[in-house]
């Protein structure tokens, strides 16, 4: 006699499947190192050049004044673009950032096919530095794109405008 006992653990195979070019999806948490790591560097490079230029001083200044919108932290959007693509580009080729490049992950477009550098610059990078940038609104729009990795496809927005997904390399 076989009775189904309802504490009985489940039999069915939950070990993900993948193709022989797919790669098993990189972990939030790597992610989140990763976006660190490359947030740290970014940032080191960024205010370094903007306290040699002394704009660094008069940004904060004028934040002690009460002024959120400061025009000259304007000017530096280019900037900060260039150096991220600067340290970033040839790792770019790999579909990596130094970050990702250290925790052995890699972007790839979603039917893990490699993605070019262009796409990436245009359609993961570009959208979200931009949108960072609005005052007040962009804060909340960079926070909603990194809780969207919580989603069951771990993808972010700027995955989903993008086309693509972060694998183990």
């Amino acid at each position: 006699m076989s009775e189904l006992n309802p504490y009985a653990p489940p039999q069915a195979d939950l070990t993900p499947e993948f193709g022989p070019n797919e790669k098993p999806l990189a972990s939030i948490w790597m992610r989140l190192v990763s976006q660190i790591v490359d947030g740290i560097i970014a940032a080191v490079i960024l205010v370094t050049l903007q306290y040699l230029t002394g704009s660094f001083g008069r940004i904060q200044a004028a934040a002690a004044e009460g002024n959120i919108i400061v025009l000259e932290s304007f000017l530096w959007i280019p900037v900060q673009i260039a150096v991220m693509l600067g340290i970033n580009w040839n790792f770019l080729l790999q579909g990596q950032t130094i970050g990702k490049k250290l925790l052995k992950m890699r972007i790839v477009r979603k039917d893990g096919s490699p993605i070019d550098r262009t796409r990436i610059i245009t359609h993961r990078f570009l959208p979200v530095a931009l949108v960072a940038n609005v005052p007040v609104i962009g804060s909340f729009a960079v926070l909603v794109d990194a809780l969207c990795i919580f989603r069951g496809g771990r993808n972010t927005l700027h995955d989903d405008i993008a086309d693509t997904k972060v694998v183990v390399a």
